[in-house]
């Protein structure tokens, strides 16, 4: 078994990946063993006991002991729990509502959750009702990025540009989508509501009717002016059928959801998008970001951060912010100082580490044996048959009998559904896999744009 002082874990590369190299290469400045892994690694999903102690495991989400199970699964045994909750933002109908699923229940009651402004801060004491101790108000990562020296870290667009045969000569429109793809299946949009309420069908539909029109507006745009190029990056997991048909059309619209949204920010000429903090990494990056919102958001679902903007409603609007250049950021500095710590004397991920630091030493945070069973919440026949598949012989004589293809009773074949399933989801999210080399690129740029 591995010994790690951090394990982190993600979901999607384009939103993460970068943030938990910055941490690691932090931690591992002070002298810390970390590791990076993606969620739906089959590999470790299917190891039947732990290949990893990490004394503090940190996660993409901690709402609940299904999210904790789901991110250590049988492969790792942990101590302790940080929430990296990468989705700060919550829906305004859900800051003060008892019981909203963002406002945790179960272990997410036990474990320090990672804030980046004073809003979160206040949503956490007075709605979800956590101990002061477990709010930790670090300022967002990823923001460092966009900073002085940590700027350099992203390339340069001729560079950039020229992995996706763009011409780094013409005018580029970034628009990081907000909308949920168009094409979810039934079970998801029964969790969505499940999480957020009935009316979550409404705002679905909101997005699918907003990403139509807006889609036709960038085709008439690209159509009109052939100049002009535009690429449109899908909400991260979510992919477009409409914008891929726009692409298969329109020569200058491009789909295209590999890196982060810095790095596209920091390369296009003008950035777009719609009910989304995407607007917040423009700010930072000091790159005008105009909000499209052609139909009227369902009411409870549009942003705090949005709240008082200016907002693009007609194509009118649309054409003349393509073509004349505006100077006036849409959205009031007050709803951005708010949401995002600003703290030009300190990088917010050396005060991430000082607080990782501080759960790993304190025992305060450390959990329960009967606090890690509720996560796990398996029959004493489950748990037994997983102890006893752990030891190898058995091991390997389980798996020589799965291979056995005349085995064909209903316990086999359900067996071999259930790793076929862990296998089929890593090929399907193939895109977000990471390796160690990869890791260790991004660091080598992070350490070279901070001590170089």
């Amino acid at each position: 078994m591995e010994q790690l002082d951090f394990l982190f874990v993600y979901e999607h590369k384009v939103r993460e990946l970068d943030n938990l190299c910055l941490a690691k290469y932090e931690l591992d400045k002070r002298g810390y063993k970390t590791k990076i892994v993606y969620i739906e690694d089959a590999g470790n999903a299917l190891c039947p006991r732990p290949i990893y102690h990490a004394k503090v495991l940190c996660t993409m989400a901690c709402y609940n002991n299904k999210t904790a199970k789901w991110h250590a699964k049988d492969y790792v045994k942990f101590d302790k729990i940080i929430d990296l909750q990468w989705e700060n933002i919550v829906y305004p109908k859900d800051e003060e509502r008892e019981g909203a699923f963002k406002n945790y229940i179960e272990i997410g009651k036990e474990v320090p959750h990672v804030s980046w402004g004073e809003q979160n801060v206040k949503r956490l004491k007075n709605a979800a009702h956590l101990d002061p101790k477990m709010i930790k108000l670090t300022g967002h990562m990823g923001m460092d990025f966009l900073r002085e020296p940590l700027n350099r870290f992203y390339t340069g667009r001729e560079e950039f540009f020229k992995k996706y045969d763009l011409d780094p000569g013409k005018k580029t429109i970034f628009f990081a989508s907000p909308y949920y793809g168009d094409s979810l299946s039934e079970d998801y949009i029964r969790d969505m509501c499940f999480r957020f309420g009935d009316n979550w069908t409404d705002y679905y539909k909101f997005m699918c009717d907003s990403q139509h029109i807006v889609i036709e507006w960038f085709e008439r745009i690209c159509n009109k002016y052939p100049e002009i190029q535009v690429v449109f990056r899908p909400h991260p997991g979510h992919p477009s059928i409409m914008a891929d048909e726009a692409a298969k059309r329109t020569p200058n619209f491009r789909v295209i959801g590999e890196d982060s949204v810095k790095q596209w920010i920091v390369t296009c000429d003008r950035v777009y998008t719609g009910n989304s903090s995407v607007v917040v990494e423009a700010f930072f990056a000091k790159k005008m970001c105009e909000l499209l919102f052609p139909i009227p958001v369902t009411e409870g679902f549009e942003l705090k951060l949005i709240s008082g903007s200016r907002q693009i409603t007609t194509y009118d609007e649309f054409e003349a912010s393509i073509i004349a250049d505006s100077n006036e950021f849409p959205v009031p500095k007050e709803n951005i100082e708010e949401i995002y710590l600003i703290d030009w004397e300190r990088f917010n991920f050396e005060k991430f580490a000082d607080m990782a630091e501080e759960v790993l030493k304190d025992d305060y945070y450390k959990l329960t044996r009967a606090q890690i069973r509720d996560i796990y919440n398996y029959p004493l026949t489950t748990r037994i048959i997983k102890m006893i598949s752990g030891i190898a012989p058995v091991r390997k004589l389980y798996l020589k009998m799965l291979d056995n293809e005349k085995n064909r009773s209903a316990f086999w074949q359900n067996q071999r559904q259930i790793r076929q399933r862990a296998y089929d989801i890593e090929e399907e999210y193939s895109f977000e896999t990471t390796s160690d080399e990869e890791i260790e690129s991004i660091i080598s740029r992070i350490r070279s744009a901070l001590e170089s």
